[in-house]
């Protein structure tokens, strides 16, 4: 009897070996280099992005026998709106189509699932930071804007405090969203009150409104690649870096000065800045862009101004009387 428990121990050992998953592989004519390995993530998912060659890809593991991804359809696309796939030792029968070459394919494996889904993707327009540790709150349309990377299309940076406002709902918690509103686009932490300092990856949409979380207050910069689903935060201080003025924007040199005249609104900059101010409400009052700026305010009341361009991300509340 212990000889057969034995032996079924050591054949579940074996199966389990060889139906390893821990790591997944691109390998084929379509991959840079022939073998690429993709990034795990903590819900079963593995993700490849970046360049693919017009050719053929297989998707395998590392396990003592080696199993393939096999596409349920033969000669199946890898840019798809999601297919089934079985595990499978023939490397031809497991070949995935990509029709051209591009810089921009995102390929996800879900385990769970058992699926693969392809995309070119497409960047994004603009990102949102909003939250209760943000001075914006949850007030729709009033989100704090990211400034794009010049370089890198698909990253996006933000400079702001982030602390516990007693006043919103959730005061320490935050997330992104892709627009200046709650949806369709919207990226989460994958574990609720996530310290943003220790994060490094991020979830697009899902079902669970789960946000990232503060350990301690003050000043952050945080860069998101949405893209690659990456997040990478520094804690700057209690107070922003280069801070001298009345304003709170900085010294010249480094940040845009603002000048409030009454209802006359002044901004001057060493390099073009995009101005936008709204009220809470989210509606547009004036928008302006270049290095001498001057607009006025329709009427008294509080709003919003903004202050983006390369490495500088400004959001501010003013009361007009």
């Amino acid at each position: 009897m212990k000889r057969i428990l034995c032996l079924l121990l050591i054949f579940v050992s074996l199966c389990a070996a060889a139906q390893d998953m821990s790591r997944l592989f691109a390998v084929g004519s379509a991959v840079p280099g022939g073998i690429q390995e993709l990034t795990s993530f903590p819900n079963k998912q593995f993700k490849y992005t970046g360049t693919l060659y017009q050719g053929t890809l297989a998707i395998r593991n590392q396990g003592s026998i080696i199993r393939y991804l096999t596409p349920t359809y033969e000669d199946s696309y890898v840019v798809n709106n999601t297919l089934p796939y079985t595990l499978g030792r023939d490397s031809v029968a497991s070949q995935w189509v990509v029709p051209v070459t591009e810089d921009i394919y995102r390929i996800t494996v879900d385990l769970n699932a058992k699926t693969l889904h392809g995309e070119l993707f497409t960047a994004w327009n603009e990102l949102f930071i909003v939250g209760g540790a943000t001075e914006c709150g949850w007030v729709t349309y009033t989100f704090l804007p990211f400034t794009r990377d010049p370089e890198e299309i698909c990253a996006w940076d933000w400079t702001g405090e982030l602390k516990e406002r007693p006043e919103y709902g959730e005061p320490r918690r935050f997330k992104f969203n892709g627009q200046n509103a709650w949806e369709p686009k919207v990226l989460h932490p994958f574990t609720s009150d996530e310290d943003v300092l220790k994060s490094t990856q991020i979830c697009t949409g899902g079902t669970e409104d789960r946000k990232w979380s503060i350990t301690k207050e003050g000043y952050y910069h945080i860069r998101v690649d949405v893209f690659r689903e990456t997040v990478k935060a520094e804690y700057l201080g209690t107070s922003m870096p280069g801070q001298s003025d009345a304003t709170g924007l900085g010294d010249f040199s480094a940040q845009p000065i603002l000048s409030i005249r009454g209802r006359e609104v002044l901004l001057q900059s060493n390099q073009p800045v995009q101005l936008t101010i709204s009220s809470l409400d989210g509606v547009l009052v004036a928008s302006a862009k270049g290095t001498d700026l001057r607009t006025f305010l329709p009427s008294s009341g509080i709003y919003l101004i903004r202050i983006q361009a390369p490495g500088i991300s400004i959001s501010k509340k003013v009361m007009i009387k």
